[in-house]
């Protein structure tokens, strides 16, 4: 299981939390069900850095709702990927 933690403290939830959750929320029943983890955190300490994302233990500043789509395919997907074992396709 692959977990994204968004940070919903004071600063982030201004910042437009709440809809880069529901962007995850949405791209994650659509592409990943039940393979993805989406939680809220508060602070991850780096308030004057707009809204914090962590995958893993990669942490992202300033993800606006745009920003969304391409988090998810650049570093959801191949963790979720690597994850399920998925190997590259190989002949032998």
């Amino acid at each position: 299981m692959v977990t994204i933690t968004v940070c919903v403290g004071s600063s982030c939830f201004l910042r437009g939390a709440s809809q880069v959750i529901e962007g995850f929320r949405t791209l994650i029943e659509r592409e990943a069900p039940g393979l993805v983890e989406l939680k809220g955190s508060f602070c991850m300490e780096r308030c004057g850095n707009g809204v914090s994302v962590q995958i893993g233990d990669c942490i992202f500043a300033d993800v606006r709702v745009e920003d969304v789509e391409s988090v998810f395919r650049e570093h959801v997907l191949p963790a979720v990927e690597k994850k399920a074992g998925c190997a590259p396709n190989v002949n032998h």
